[in-house]
Formats: structure tokens, C-alpha cells, sequence
């Protein structure tokens, strides 16, 4: 079962370094790994519980293999290891031996640990039980108090490894949602990040709103009431899966789908990155604009101003259409014109200049921004296609005889 492992060279050279240290058989592989391991799944992350100070001892072994040292959690003193896109975490063993350490994890899939030998399995909960009947049980209902975010990791398990939740996990779920304010804001995106980077997140998030945990997670004003939008999101991943396109910020995208207009306001609550917030916020914006669009200047002006997120905004906006898929071929005609019209038009720009404006006795003023934005959509457009019709625009429009 665990041959694969003991094939990876970071997995050798921290049992080595445990036998140096004397610690060898103080030590479990456990949790997430050991999970993975019996589901075949391949091992971005190797987890180790170990009877030690194992801060200190993790950032021996990062600087042992030239690793970066990461200091996960003081509480639990869990230090991780970042190396070649392997984390590695050493957390100090909880209570006096490794069923007591086990009894305090979150679900019984996580529950479970072997020796460094990997000769046997130490499974207190029936954890390779709940496996194979892809099952998500929790191992008690106060390890959920202990972490509330646990009670998230539940819905991402849901989503990343296509489990069901266990009926009476499912309710402690529930009965402890609102404790989840007092988790870190960041934890609680890492978390629901996870959970929409699965193409069909879909499933899960329904699950969430039906268990209340978006109204856990979020306040709003006291006369806006979170109402996700299941079907947007429903929607724009079919889209995705069926184009078989990438969306950058895929998670962000996804988050406005389902919120809509209230977007801006509640992913603050999460402490996103700068240019998250930038994303939805245009998003949003975009989504708005594409509606009004008429005629084709209004095209032009939509492509030219949401340019960097022109595919996103198109499957946000074919989410939220209420004709949905019967009126595909308007946002498809958009694409199309970006790629055949729009992209070569403007190769041309600029065609004019101020200076050209301001020898026809235009004063320098805001006019003359406003005429190269008028020419400069015209090109974009394939109205205008060098400098003297661009000239003749201007005379015919802007200078009264």
C-alpha cells in the first residue's frame, strides 16, 4: 500500500533524519497522507507527528535539505517544510501516545496513521472503513468546537474527494457553523478557494446553502439577505467544462457568480489579495455593462475597457443572463468579433495624434482626449482605417462651418 512512498526521496530523507535525531520510532506518518496514500491519490503533502519540540525540528530539516521553513501553527506547533512543490509537516504528537493524538482530528478519514515502517495501520475510528464507503464522519462533535474551521473542511472533503457527509456529522455541521467567526479570515478563503477550484463546485456549494454556512460565514447590512445564486454558478461551470478553457482567478470568478452584487462586499470579509478584489470588482462592473450593450460601438467600448477579463466577463454574463444558453450567440458573436475584427484593428493605433487635433485649431483641452477616445474606438470599430479618414471624422463632427 505504501510502496509508492517509500519510492519519494523527501519521504527517505526525513526518516533518516529522524533516526539521527533518535525520534525514529516516536514518529507516525499520519492524517491527510496516510488518506491519500489508500486512495491512490498522488502526495503533495506528507504529514508526521513526532514526540518533540518539531518548530526546531523543522527548521532543521529545511535547512538540512535547503527547504523553506514555514511556521504553520504555534498553538499545535506544527511547522511545515516547503520543498520542489512538496509540503512537509511535522506536528508535535498531541497527549501521551498516537491513538491519543488521532482521537483528537477532525474526521475519521483523517484519523488514521502508521509507523515509519508502513507495516501497519493504526485506524481507532474505522477510518478505511469510511473510505471505501466514501464517507465523511467526524470523530467527535467537540473537535469541531476545538477548530471551527474543520467544520469547512468537511464541505471541501465533499468536493475534492466526491464523499458524502455522514447524517450526524452533517448536522453538527450545522449546530456549529457560527462558531466559524471566530476563525481567520484568511483560513476560511483557503478553504473555500479549495472547494470552488473543483470544476463542478456546484454540488457542494448547494449542499453549504442548504445547511446555512454562507449565512455563517458572512453578515451583511441589515436589509440585504445573502441569496447565492446556485444557478450562475451551475451555469458558468457547464460553460467552462464544455469549452475546455482556463479562467484565471478561478475561484474569485466562481465567488461572483454566486453572489452577484454582493460580491465586493462580502469577499472583503476574507481578506483577499489586491488584485482579487480588482478582479471581481471589474467583474461585477462588466457584468452590468455587457447588458446594455446595442450597437457596435457599445461593443467596442465593452471589449476595450474589460479587454483583460473578456472571457470571464462573457461566462459571467451568459450565467446571469435569464435567457441563458438560447441566447449564446450574442455573447459568442462578442468573441468572435474580438478575434477577427477588434485584434487587427488594433495593430493600426494610433493613427492620430494631439498634436494632428490640435493643427486643425482645437485648443489643448479635454476635448481633444475625448476626440482620439472617439477615433481610436471608430478604428477598433473598422469605421476608420488610416489618419485622413480619421481627420475627416473629426472636421465632419466636431468643427461647426
Amino acid at each position: 500500500m505504501f510502496e509508492k512512498l517509500r519510492e519519494n526521496p523527501y519521504f527517505n530523507e526525513v526518516v533518516n533524519f529522524l533516526k539521527q535525531k533518535n525520534l525514529y520510532e516516536s514518529s507516525y506518518l499520519v492524517g491527510g497522507t496516510v488518506r491519500d496514500v489508500m486512495l491512490e491519490r498522488e502526495i503533495k503533502d506528507i504529514d508526521f507527528a513526532v514526540a518533540t519540540d518539531t518548530i526546531e525540528l523543522a527548521r532543521e530539516f529545511a535547512k538540512k535539505i535547503n527547504g523553506s521553513f514555514v511556521l504553520l501553527d504555534e498553538v499545535f506547533l506544527i511547522g511545515r517544510v516547503v520543498k520542489d512543490e512538496l509540503t512537509i509537516d511535522f506536528a508535535q504528537l498531541r497527549g501521551n501516545s498516537i491513538e491519543a493524538d488521532l482521537a483528537e482530528r477532525d474526521f475519521t478519514i483523517n484519523a488514521m496513521a502508521t509507523s515509519l515502517e508502513c507495516d501497519r495501520l493504526i485506524d481507532p475510528f474505522r477510518g478505511q472503513e469510511d473510505l471505501k464507503n466514501r464517507l465523511i464522519r467526524m470523530v467527535n462533535e467537540e473537535n469541531l468546537k476545538a477548530d471551527p474551521l474543520r467544520v469547512l473542511r468537511a464541505y471541501r472533503f465533499h468536493a475534492t474527494l466526491s464523499f458524502e457527509i455522514e447524517e450526524k456529522t452533517r448536522q453538527a455541521l450545522k449546530n456549529n457553523a457560527h462558531l466559524m467567526k471566530i476563525t481567520a479570515r484568511e483560513r476560511i478563503k483557503d478553504e473555500l478557494w479549495k472547494i470552488f477550484s473543483v470544476p463542478e463546485s456546484f454540488k457542494t456549494v448547494q449542499l453549504m446553502i442548504e445547511d446555512e454556512i454562507f449565512k455563517a460565514i458572512f453578515k451583511t447590512r441589515d436589509f440585504l439577505e445573502i441569496k447565492p445564486d446556485i444557478e450562475a454558478l451551475k451555469s458558468a461551470e457547464e460553460l467552462l467544462m464544455n469549452s475546455k478553457r482556463e479562467v484565471k482567478n478561478l475561484s474569485c470568478f466562481k465567488f461572483a457568480c454566486l453572489f452577484d452584487f454582493l460580491t465586493s462586499e462580502l469577499i472583503k470579509q476574507i481578506k483577499p489579495a489586491r488584485k482579487e478584489q480588482r478582479f471581481v470588482e471589474d467583474l461585477i462592473q462588466a457584468g452590468a455593462r455587457i447588458r446594455k450593450i446595442e450597437t457596435l460601438l457599445d461593443k467596442v467600448q465593452f471589449i476595450r475597457d474589460f479587454e483583460t477579463i473578456l472571457y470571464p466577463a462573457l461566462v459571467y454574463g451568459m450565467s446571469k443572463d435569464p435567457l441563458k444558453k438560447s441566447r449564446k450567440w450574442f455573447y459568442d458573436q462578442i468573441e468572435e468579433f474580438y478575434k477577427k475584427i477588434y485584434l487587427k484593428n488594433k495593430k493600426k493605433l494610433p493613427i492620430i495624434k494631439g498634436e494632428d487635433i490640435i493643427s486643425l485649431g482645437f485648443e489643448p483641452s479635454p476635448l481633444v482626449g475625448e476626440i482620439l477616445d472617439r477615433i481610436e474606438i471608430l478604428v477598433l470599430a473598422g469605421k476608420i482605417s488610416n489618419k485622413d479618414q480619421a481627420l475627416e471624422e473629426i472636421k465632419k463632427r466636431f468643427i461647426v462651418k
